[in-house]
């Protein structure tokens, strides 16, 4: 399904709470949340036992592939799957015969790059084409859609721009709730740290914990934490995380969203003290113990 009419208010009016990977995240009883729930990367996994979301939103190429990970997405029932194609198909294509075959929960694919219907080497998106050096279209470019969800969504509220490609798929999550129709939204667990140490939500301060994850998934084949994660977290190093270098683009990108809300009666607001996103002026904070009684 890749028609933004099926995604269009399909939640109207309805509260959202879209939950990221960071530390933050336990400040929030998300499992009592009576709204619905996006998450992203692997946290839909790891809270399954807690609380399962309504919407697995994905942005790149390795995790999860639902011509792969079909087996693990299955036992999510009640979720849809939203994943941008042109990034899981950035390198190798997608088997979509498996993914018609094997996928049995409802799934969504979206383009997040191919701007004006353009190949990648076309594009003057410097995520998408850096220093404008490609030459030859991507992998994906065999894949591209005929509007993008940054289009679809400059489309609906008839505004003159459109947002990045995106370097974190938390942008692509809102973009999702406000297409979704949802007037008050939530963003827990989005930081979007300077540094490595403060990036990924693991559950446990333990350094031997840490240490069992790291190793679990080297032997999963398919998925590892970096190593220069689990050290930058263990010693407390300013390594710089993966956004480093992206935060002024997601920072803009973030509010545009954030000013796209305030024009159009959504309420946004963001739950972390420590979020990067606290350089929006008018993007609320509320504090999480205000969140818990809601």
């Amino acid at each position: 399904m890749d028609d933004f009419k099926y995604l269009l208010n399909k939640e109207s009016n309805k509260k959202c709470l879209i939950l990221g990977g960071a530390p933050s995240i336990e400040e929030v009883e998300f499992e009592k949340f009576d709204g619905i729930l996006i998450s992203m990367g692997d946290i839909p996994e790891r809270i399954r036992e807690i609380r399962q979301i309504d919407y697995w939103v994905a942005a790149n190429s390795i995790f999860p592939r639902p011509d792969k990970h079909y087996d693990l997405l299955n036992k999510f029932k009640g979720t849809k799957f939203v994943f941008s194609n042109s990034a899981l198909n950035s390198t190798i294509s997608l088997d979509y015969l498996k993914i018609n075959q094997y996928l049995k929960i409802p799934w969504f694919e979206y383009d997040q790059r191919h701007f004006n219907g353009l190949d990648c080497n076309n594009q003057t998106d410097y995520q998408v084409n850096p220093g404008l050096a490609l030459k030859e279209p991507l992998n994906c470019c065999k894949y591209k859609k005929n509007i993008t969800i940054q289009e679809y969504l400059r489309d609906l509220y008839n505004l003159d721009s459109h947002y990045s490609s995106g370097s974190t798929v938390a942008i692509h999550s809102l973009a999702l709730a406000i297409i979704l129709g949802c007037k008050e939204i939530y963003l827990s667990g989005i930081d979007l740290p300077e540094y490595e140490k403060d990036y990924t939500h693991y559950r446990s301060n333990s350094i031997f914990r840490l240490l069992y994850i790291f190793f679990k998934e080297i032997l999963k084949g398919d998925r590892t934490i970096p190593l220069k994660n689990i050290l930058s977290v263990i010693f407390k190093t300013n390594t710089k995380s993966s956004f480093y270098f992206d935060l002024p683009t997601i920072i803009k990108d973030f509010e545009y969203l954030t000013n796209l809300c305030e024009s159009n009666g959504i309420k946004l607001f963001n739950l972390s003290s420590k979020s990067s996103l606290n350089k929006i002026h008018n993007l609320k904070l509320l504090n999480p113990s205000d969140f818990n009684k809601l």
